[in-house]
């Protein structure tokens, strides 16, 4: 009856890994080294205090009562990485089209996927072992140049969890495909039009429930509208510089906020983007000229355009392998990027591009405690997380693979 008992209980680990194992109460972590990502850089030999979620406070020989204690002596603590573009929640097998919501033949730019989150997907546990404690959800692209609204998850796990922020972006593609470049240019700009046009007579058009102009719904007319208002960011898929060129006299002439993804020949327009404050988001392990749209592409990337002035922010090109962004900003700092801009492109660049630093990126007093205990340099491939907080909770590190590798070692006698 045990041996049944015990079974069920793995089973369940195996299904909904990685939980929340503890409430909101004080934690005191002591003695350790804090990489603040903030105006306060490194401090060593450094207390921590955790109240009701939040960094309570942050200094040395801190005093408490009723806090859990957490000797992180010779251990290194950093605020939560944060993956800047992902589909995390939303894809569990690639090749399964029945465990994919990340995209949609019904609509366009109005798609949004935040309805559609899994907090319970195994890849989640997975990533956040790695020290990635929220997630900027992005829609994949999908038969319109359009792929959808983006929003913002926090990787807990917990069924109840809500987006943090929904519908923070939009994102394109822009670049080699199907279709012409000069046609992909035509399309955004007809858009655009299609959208101002309907601006001025939105109230005739909203007495009509079936209204549909041409390719596009009202809800997606709508989110359109948010990107013209400024209100929201266009993130353009896009690698070749004079791609990059035209989407920058694009977003001129509309007057519109973006940020490109990808943008493997960035390099070569780095004063341009630099000037024009434009953010990239960048896979510094995806440096291999592996198309004609990324002929140019070259390992310093990211290094030249921090150089520049360009806030960088480095994602991981694979969903299921999030986490390995922090091997990508370790890369990047191994051919050039200073070791703490790496850091702030993996935390607080992120949030402050998308609009959550008041809350999230960085440690400072006040913010949510997500945080990351680390046994060593955490751009080094060598260090693991060995403790993960979410707004103060410590969540489990076990993940399905983690009691799969487990399982086996122990009916092999190794462990």
């Amino acid at each position: 009856m045990n041996k049944i008992i015990v079974t069920i209980i793995f089973f369940l680990y195996l299904v909904f890994p990685g939980v929340s194992v503890s409430g909101s109460q004080s934690v005191l972590i002591q003695n350790t080294t804090i990489m603040t990502v903030s105006d306060s850089g490194i401090l060593e030999n450094t207390d921590l205090l955790i109240e009701n979620g939040l960094i309570a406070a942050i200094g040395k020989n801190l005093n408490t009562n009723d806090a859990k204690i957490i000797d992180a002596s010779n251990m290194i603590v950093t605020p939560g990485l944060i993956a800047p573009h992902s589909q995390l929640g939303l894809v569990e097998i690639e090749l399964e089209r029945q465990t994919r919501d990340d995209s949609t033949d019904h609509y366009s730019a109005g798609f949004s996927i935040s309805d559609a989150f899994n907090p319970s997907s195994t890849l989640i546990p997975y990533n956040r072992s790695g020290g990635i404690t929220s997630a900027i959800v992005i829609p994949s692209s999908a038969r319109s140049i359009y792929s959808g609204m983006a929003s913002v998850f926090k990787l807990d796990g917990e069924l109840v969890t809500d987006s943090i922020a929904k519908d923070i972006a939009m994102a394109v593609s822009f670049g080699a495909g199907s279709d012409s470049r000069a046609s992909q240019i035509l399309m955004l700009e007809d858009s655009f039009e299609k959208v101002l046009r309907f601006k001025d007579s939105r109230e005739q058009y909203s007495l009509i429930a079936d209204f549909d102009y041409d390719d596009y719904t009202i809800r997606d007319l709508e989110a359109i509208l948010r990107v013209l208002n400024k209100e929201i960011p266009l993130i353009v898929r896009s690698n070749r510089a004079k791609d990059l060129l035209r989407m920058i006299s694009l977003s001129n002439k509309y007057g519109i906020k973006i940020i490109f993804y990808g943008a493997k020949e960035g390099w070569r327009i780095a004063d341009v983007l630099a000037r024009e404050g434009i953010p990239v988001i960048l896979d510094p392990m995806d440096n291999i000229p592996d198309s004609f749209d990324a002929i140019a592409a070259r390992m310093d990337n990211a290094a030249l355009l921090n150089a520049a002035g360009v806030k960088i922010l480095i994602t991981s090109q694979s969903t299921h392998n999030s986490y390995l962004s922090r091997q990508g900003a370790g890369n990047a700092a191994a051919y050039g990027l200073p070791q703490d801009e790496a850091l702030k492109a993996l935390t607080i660049n992120v949030a402050d591009v998308f609009g959550l630093s008041k809350d999230r990126g960085s440690i400072e007093v006040g913010k949510s405690a997500d945080l990351v205990i680390w046994d060593g340099n955490p751009l080094e491939v060598s260090s693991f997380a060995t403790a993960v907080m979410i707004e103060g909770h410590s969540i489990s590190l076990i993940s399905r693979s983690r009691r799969l590798r487990d399982k086996y070692l122990i009916e092999l006698g190794l462990k």
